[in-house]
């Protein structure tokens, strides 16, 4: 996107932003997807279309920890976007953030964050029923590597926050030494890490990212090809990781839901 439109597209946003917070969301928003928090596609004037994230408002106790101890959400998704863009790494371009606060600054009530929305863009769930399955695990690990080279941690490393492009120019920006047609980009930023050189911390990456065991080795396998690394030691720590991960999920949780249960008030 030219300087001057993207220029023309934050100031926009920034207004946006301030109209969300006073009178609500515009009619011509498109609910993308409502959940925790609610994401949607707003047309801007200049022609750029724009996600809009409007985050769940927080508690009381967590809106003072947001407005005094935490940084916002939505600030962080903007200064992640910002940092992972300057280290090559594909984000939506981000172009605006909102927080309205009260008493006296102390308490965070609202927030929201914009950013521009990418075309023709879908995500890797499920990659075990594509056609190109082979192409895109090769592909999704060497950009794990790549992550890793440049200490990028992605904490909601997951299916739904890693998007794939079919975009050539994409391709010859991001993976220009593989000369390979697969490019990603990742959304949901807010909570990355950066300067991470621990690879157990890393490893954490497969915990979610494909939950079917066999998948999860051969995205080990292609992620330990593309650091030079040995695959069968990589697809054991890969597995060993997932196996802990659906143990806190599907066993962990669900008996701490169950011991909660008739405490809880009906």
């Amino acid at each position: 996107m030219e300087e001057d439109r993207l220029e023309v597209a934050r100031r926009e946003a920034q207004a946006l932003c301030r109209r969300i917070l006073e009178d609500g969301l515009p009619e011509e928003a498109e609910l993308i997807y409502s959940g925790r928090n609610r994401l949607y596609a707003v047309p801007l004037k200049c022609g750029v279309t724009a996600n809009v994230k409007v985050f769940k408002r927080p508690g009381a106790l967590r809106g003072i920890i947001y407005g005094v101890f935490a940084r916002p959400k939505s600030l962080k998704s903007f200064v992640n976007a910002r940092r992972l863009l300057s280290l090559g790494i594909s984000t939506p371009e981000p172009l605006a953030h909102l927080e309205e606060r009260i008493w006296g600054g102390l308490r965070l009530t609202r927030s929201c964050y914009v950013c521009v929305h990418i075309k023709e863009a879908e995500e890797i769930r499920c990659w075990e029923d594509r056609d190109d399955r082979d192409e895109l695990v090769e592909a999704l690990g060497r950009e794990m590597a790549r992550l890793t080279a440049a200490g990028v941690l992605f904490r909601d490393f997951s299916p739904g926050n890693v998007l794939l492009k079919q975009d050539h120019e994409t391709t010859l920006t991001h993976l220009e030494e593989s000369n390979h047609e697969i490019a990603f980009t990742f959304v949901d930023v807010n909570r990355t890490d950066f300067n991470v050189r621990s690879r157990r911390r890393m490893m954490t990456m497969f915990r979610r990212i494909n939950i079917v065991p066999e998948e999860t080795a051969r995205l080990a396998r292609a992620y330990a090809r593309a650091l030079g690394e040995d695959e069968a030691a990589m697809e054991a720590a890969a597995l060993k990781t997932l196996r802990r991960f659906l143990w806190k999920k599907d066993i962990l949780l669900a008996t701490l839901k169950k011991l909660i249960r008739p405490f809880r008030r009906k």
